[in-house]
């Protein structure tokens, strides 16, 4: 008798390749694409379906079945797109992380994978506070110098670069990120990054429609815990003060400089340290002229907290409304989203509007026809000066006595922009786009275990921005000349895939999947911008071109690639005990010269599963992996192959200083044309080698799983675009092959679940990682753009790229005597204190060492679920030991004079050394930086190691007998915080080790969020 039926999970879903079994015999089927089996099997037997992470269900044979799998611990999600195809988790011999896509539902970042953040061993992702929320991904380490380093993002088979800012976070079904080239070699030119596959949902069978709803409410803001302690008026006179005491200057007419009297009749009183009497000095501050900083007497001294001017309690909001259905006939899924983010700081914002359709129509039981296709429309308005801010003295008023001039720098201050006037005249500055992503797809079963598909994909992008360059009066700080900048930006990228898979089993036990296909890629660009200035009017809806009274400057260009690509790969299963795969690919790319466009990148796994064989009963699975293969990079400028001109004339042929090209002063190029860029037809492929070894196991009933890999990644002629040297002249750059690098490292994942008999459920898993790279090798035409010391490059010191090179610093020096004896220019009591290393008696570039070393010891996160009865909780810590930062912010709060002298400070100069404080050690404050303390030393590097608790979330789910009421078929809400808590190195003295430099802070944000279906 034949018996055919369709395999579900708990939730409806249907499951692909699970195992359909006759009881007591070698005779089986496996689940196709949409769940279903048929198999032929003796009157009245049994069977026995099985999936991993499944109980294994026995039932009597009969026909049209609808079997219903029960989870065995949800170890893993099974379902794994690995590229062209799909595969059992529990099959897989290359290293894929399976994204759980519950981390993503409620978070309140615009780009999904900013909530990823610690939670894939081998994958670092990093952000700012800004309100667009786009993530930086980084798969293993460093990829390449100048060519891009991100993984490549398919989604839905359409392949992609662009942010993911964009995308619905609740239109993902799951997510997987290929690590090894193993398994990402399948897309060969473009994965020597990493891949990261992204399935958006579709409609399910159920048998009626289902509606989901979703609403998250988020309030951000600033603590401690990410923002420089500023001076305040008084301190920051103090220190002023206290530098020139230092220097021997009288500080009442240096302070005057900078709009201050420190003898006012009515001010603010301060103390100061005067080291040449050894005794106290006393002063009392406010504005140079009556109690104003500028001699117009329109700023009145103030104590103004810039951070608090530009900053606010940010608030955002998501929402999203699915609505989907699906039959034997046919599934469809229409999503709408809509999100919005006002920002931290005043005037910035993200808002976007994304429609999602996903249908999929069975014309007959062999011919399948489908699209997945989203449109989103983006606005955002991004302005962070917060250099300025810190920079800003708090002395300046925000604004003039006018109450709307915005106030300005002063005297001798360094011009710094008033950030809350930069932020205000940006308001309406708005970058808006729109983005088409999808594909359409036909697919045909002209026989059994055979799939012939064909999809064609777009990934089309266009931006537009008017940018309003206002004028302002500020003192000493001016614009007279109003302006516009408009620009535009079209990228459209088609990809037209066409693969053929054929599944079939030999004597029972060997199956085969064997895969092939063609892809084509086009990418086209074009951009303009136009530049006008002078408008009599300066409002957003007069000031376009045609208003303009003056200058006006047009600049365009078209670029674009061509991608041809063949693929193949054979998936082979002996029994469920060896697993192997082998992957070809080849692909041409119109970035490179004719003799050198294509590039081949092979890969090979194999896997053993000893579970299989030793078959004990607390050894659920546990299977080893090896892996090999080869990947790609052409990642580098469309026209980096050839050498490029521009037409350069300056203002007028008569003035301008660019040369006349053939020496004729007439003809085919008349004098205006420069070079900029060297042609290098033998340019190349960057390819990277990489091997895995891994295993993974569960045990005693999906209760405790886990696995681990340890992976080499060699990368071979590097596109580059190096420095050159001055006497080449203009126009030196080129691209070219050069330095090859080495990454290596161990990945580590763990996790424990368990319902305990009092009803409450443990979740718990852990990750952790570690890499290290270092330069194998280093042209000498490329030594001169990366770091070295007198005696070394890179390569002969087996550092990692993006290492540094700079001076030891030993402290302090205490006295005129250590001074004297130290060899160093210009020294200074109370300076920073360089090491002579090559003990010569006299410091130079030559008592340079490697200070900085940009990786980890190792990177971890911890993830703790908790469940009782309705009651859900969850907490995610996330951290870093022993990473070098470098504290540029030490500048500003260590020093007056290093960089821009009578800009605020952070307060913790005012413990610099003295004569009555030599145990301080911040250097001595001083006027002027003669000692040249802000070159590259040991003194801004320190320890970057955090544990952050990126979210805790409390949530409540309703009985099913209330909400059944109410004809709803699950409600939830939940309370969550990112970012509460950092737990840092006692020895870093900058407020947050992801921010070390002048960057948009990390903001604290709380949310509540409502999740209901219908």
């Amino acid at each position: 008798m034949e018996v055919s039926g369709t395999v579900k999970d708990d939730q409806g879903e249907t499951v692909i390749g699970a195992s359909v079994l006759e009881e007591g015999t070698t005779n089986g089927a496996v689940t196709d694409i949409d769940g279903n089996f048929k198999l032929k099997v003796k009157e009245g037997a049994k069977i026995r379906i099985s999936y991993v992470g499944y109980n294994t269900v026995t039932l009597p044979a009969r026909q049209n079945m609808v079997v219903k799998l029960e989870e065995a611990g949800n170890i893993m999600d099974e379902l794994v797109v690995t590229g062209y195809t799909t595969q059992r988790k529990a099959d897989l011999t290359g290293s894929v992380s399976v994204v759980s896509t519950d981390d993503l539902k409620t978070s309140p970042d615009a780009d999904p994978m900013r909530a990823l953040q610690g939670r894939v061993p081998g994958m670092t992702v990093t952000g700012n506070g800004s309100p667009i929320g786009t993530g930086t991904v980084r798969i293993r380490g460093i990829g390449s110098f100048n060519s891009s380093q991100d993984p490549l993002f398919v989604i839905d088979g359409v392949p992609t670069t662009m942010s993911l800012n964009s995308l619905n976070t609740n239109d993902i079904e799951s997510m997987q990120v290929l690590k090894d080239a193993a398994s990402a070699s399948i897309y060969g030119s473009r994965a020597s990054n990493g891949v990261i596959i992204i399935t958006t949902k579709q409609g399910k069978k159920g048998g009626k429609m289902k509606v989901d709803f979703s609403a998250n409410l988020t309030a951000s803001f600033y603590t401690s815990q990410s923002l420089m302690n500023l001076c305040n008026s008084a301190e920051y006179a103090t220190a002023m003060a206290q530098a020139a005491l230092n220097d021997g200057i009288d500080p009442v007419t240096y302070a005057a400089n900078y709009g201050l009297n420190l003898n006012a009749a009515n001010g603010t009183p301060i103390t100061v340290w005067n080291p040449a009497t050894e005794q106290y000095e006393n002063y009392t501050v406010n504005g140079r002229y009556d109690g104003f900083i500028n001699s117009a007497k329109t700023m009145k001294y103030s104590d103004t907290d810039w951070l608090d001017e530009i900053s606010r309690t940010g608030f955002s909001q998501n929402y999203d409304l699915s609505i989907s259905n699906a039959t034997d006939k046919y599934s469809a899924l229409f999503s709408l989203g809509y999100k919005k983010n006002e920002g931290i700081l005043k005037y910035t914002s993200f808002e976007n509007i994304s429609a999602r359709m996903n249908s999929s129509y069975n014309i007959n039981k062999n011919l399948t026809v489908g699209e997945n296709f989203t449109i989103t429309w983006s606005r955002q308005v991004d302005c962070a000066p917060m250099e300025n801010a810190l920079k800003m003295a708090p002395i300046v008023p925000v604004y003039e006595t006018d109450g709307t001039t915005f106030g300005g720098p002063v005297g001798s201050m360094s011009d710094r922009q008033n950030p809350l006037r930069e932020m205000y005249q940006n308001r309406d500055n708005h970058l808006d786009y729109w983005r088409l992503f999808g594909n359409a797809y036909v697919e045909l079963k002209p026989i059994e275990g055979l799939v012939l598909r064909s999809s064609f994909g777009i990934d089309f992008y266009t931006s537009f921005i008017q940018s309003m360059n206002h004028t302002f009066h500020s003192d000493i700080v001016n614009n007279n000349v109003a302006s516009t900048t408009l620009s535009n930006k079209n990228d459209m990228n088609w990809t037209w895939s066409n693969t053929a898979t054929y599944n079939f089993t030999l004597a029972d036990k060997h199956d085969f999947s064997v895969l092939l296909g063609v892809e084509l890629s086009k990418q086209n660009s074009i951009d303009w911008s136009g530049y006008n200035e002078g408008y009599a009017l300066e409002d957003p809806d007069y000031m376009w071109p045609n208003a303009a009274t003056g200058t006006a400057r047009v600049a365009g260009a078209m670029v674009g690639y061509r991608l041809a690509s063949f693929f193949g790969k054979v998936d082979y299963n002996y029994d469920d005990l060896i697993l192997a795969s082998f992957t070809m690919r080849r692909d041409g790319s119109s970035r490179f010269g004719k003799g050198n466009r294509w590039g081949t990148f092979p890969a090979a796994t194999l896997g053993f599963r000893v579970s299989k064989l030793l078959e004990k009963d607390w050894l659920d699975d546990w299977k080893i992996r090896l892996s090999w293969g080869k990947t790609g990079n052409q990642t580098i400028d469309n026209n980096a192959q050839f050498g490029l001109y521009v037409a350069d004339y300056g203002l007028d042929r008569i003035t301008s200083t660019a040369y006349d090209l053939f020496l004729q002063g007439s003809g085919t190029f008349p004098s205006g044309y420069r070079a900029t860029q060297l042609p290098n037809a033998n340019l190349k492929w960057e390819s990277a080698t990489q091997y895995n070894i891994g295993t993974d196991f569960t045990l005693f009933h999906n209760m405790l799983y886990g696995s681990i890999d340890w992976y080499i990644k060699d990368v071979d002629d590097m596109l580059i675009n190096p420095a050159y040297i001055g006497t080449k002249g203009e126009g030196g750059a080129t691209w070219m092959n050069g330095p090859s690098l080495r990454n290596w490292g161990m990945e580590f994942m763990l996790g424990y679940r368990k319902t305990l008999p009092c009803g409450l459920g443990l979740d718990i898993n852990a990750n952790a990682d570690f890499f290290r790279n270092k330069v194998t090798s280093l042209p000498e035409t490329a030594t001169g753009s990366y770091a070295h010391t007198s005696k070394e490059n890179l390569v002969e010191s087996g550092q990692p790229y993006g290492s540094i090179v700079g001076y030891v610093v030993e402290g302090l020096y205490q006295t005129q005597e250590e001074v004297n004896a130290s060899g160093q220019a210009n020294a200074r009591v109370g300076g920073l204190k360089y090491a002579d290393l090559d003990k010569n008696g006299v410091i130079n570039s030559d008592d340079q060492d490697w200070i900085y070393n940009p990786v980890p010891k190792f990177s971890y996160g911890i993830n703790i679920g908790l469940t009782y009865k309705g009651f859900d909780l969850s907490m995610f810590w996330q951290g870093v030991y022993d990473k070098d930062v470098y504290n540029n912010q030490k500048f500003q709060t260590d020093f007056w004079a290093v960089t821009d002298a009578g800009s605020n400070k952070g307060n913790r100069l005012l413990n610099a050394w003295n004569t009555n404080n030599t145990g301080s050690t911040i250097p001595r404050l001083s006027t002027t930086n003669t000692a040249d303390e802000g070159r590259a030393s040991s003194y801004f590097v320190e320890n970057g190691s955090y544990l952050k608790l990126r979210t805790l979330q409390v949530g409540y789910t309703f009985p099913s007998s209330l909400i059944s009421k109410l004809k709803m078929t699950s409600a939830r809400v939940y309370l969550s915080g990112q970012n509460l808590l950092t737990i840092k190195s006692s020895s870093l003295t900058c407020p947050d080790p992801e921010n070390p430099d002048w960057n948009y802070p990390l903001s604290t944000s709380l949310s509540f969020g409502l999740q209901l279906s219908f």
